[in-house]
């Protein structure tokens, strides 16, 4: 059966690298969302943990359930759950004003702020409105923070927006003591602010996401961090045959041997969430092994007969090949795939 393998050194190569930039374990909340960005929720959790990472962020409830016994905080990211029967290391990201108002006294929060994405959060002229609807419902604010909408990019954008944060971090000090509310974390960078800053600055952590599995999207001439891709992606054999010259195969006949070659069926296609390529040209595969026609729902064919063989190490050269970002290769995996570290 087709595996996903994890590399374990690789893993920690890359949160020592972050966690020397943040400074220290306890500056990282490593993102496990969308099952840990499709290298599997609960393997990634242990690792992590293992590192000594305690915050964690997921995408919902559910993913929050499966990791909270094993840190001090889990932050759900993007469900408003309508019941409040979840652990009690659980804190929810709050987007909007009207989500506090559906909120049950205790609950635990971080409050989102739009400080230039526009695509949610609390915008500075509902800041009051909000601290004061925390207090008067009694609600646990343990953060508030911002998502940069360019830190990946050559452009002055991130630097104003986290001016503008900065700007904001004053505003709320002064709210919270004006409504007796506790000190509370701040926090900002994603993986790329993370990388191309000297510091957090006066930020209690990073959230850090893609960088942890090895990948990044900052632009070369900003930043070329040493990561190492954590996951690789393996096929096995179904079976091997010879391909006369003039001989088509897979549906459409799309491939057509010039000569007699050996072919294999591998068992990996598009049920699996490995991108249909439609055959018009051929996709490289790790070992330079390519694929010969269209991709099926269970499998595809290549040339040659090994027994296994790796779809990917490094996901960046795939995600040239279908014109995407490393994020959709490895996200779109199924969860039914063996994972195992290594």
């Amino acid at each position: 059966m087709a595996f996903i393998t994890l590399n374990k050194a690789h893993l920690y190569h890359n949160l020592d690298l972050l966690c020397a930039k943040a400074g220290g374990k306890h500056k990282i909340m490593a993102v496990l969302k969308d099952n840990a960005y499709g290298h599997g929720l609960e393997l990634m959790a242990g690792l992590v943990r293992e590192y000594g990472i305690t915050k964690v962020a997921v995408k919902n409830l559910l993913e929050a359930r499966l990791v909270a016994p094993s840190f001090e905080e889990v932050l759900v990211l993007a469900e408003h759950p309508t019941s409040d029967a979840f652990p009690s290391n659980v804190s929810l990201s709050i987007h909007e004003y009207a989500a506090l108002e559906k909120l049950s006294s205790g609950v635990q929060i971080h409050l989102a702020l739009d400080t230039g994405m526009h695509r949610n959060g609390i915008k500075e002229d509902e800041l009051e409105k909000a601290i004061q609807c925390i207090a008067k419902r009694e609600l646990v604010l343990k953060g508030v923070f911002t998502h940069f909408r360019s830190s990946d990019e050559l452009s002055g954008e991130f630097f104003w927006q986290r001016a503008h944060f900065e700007r904001l971090k004053k505003t709320i000090n002064t709210l919270l003591k004006r409504y007796n509310l506790e000190p509370i974390a701040f926090h900002s960078c994603n993986s790329a602010a993370l990388l191309r800053t000297h510091n957090l600055g006066s930020d209690d952590f990073a959230r850090c996401g893609i960088a942890l599995y090895g990948y990044t999207t900052l632009q070369s001439c900003i930043a070329t961090p040493d990561l190492k891709p954590v996951m690789a992606l393996w096929a096995e054999k179904l079976s091997t045959r010879l391909l006369k010259k003039g001989e088509r195969v897979g549906y459409g006949g799309v491939y057509e041997a010039l000569e007699d070659e050996v072919i294999s069926t591998y068992d990996i296609g598009y049920g699996d969430g490995f991108f249909r390529f439609d055959g018009t040209r051929p996709v490289s595969m790790a070992n330079a092994q390519m694929s010969k026609g269209k991709m099926s729902m269970d499998s595809f064919c290549c040339g040659g007969d090994a027994q296994k063989i790796c779809m990917f190490e490094d996901a960046s050269a795939l995600a040239e090949q279908f014109n995407t970002i490393t994020y959709e290769i490895i996200t779109k995996l199924s969860p039914e795939l063996k994972r195992s570290v290594v």
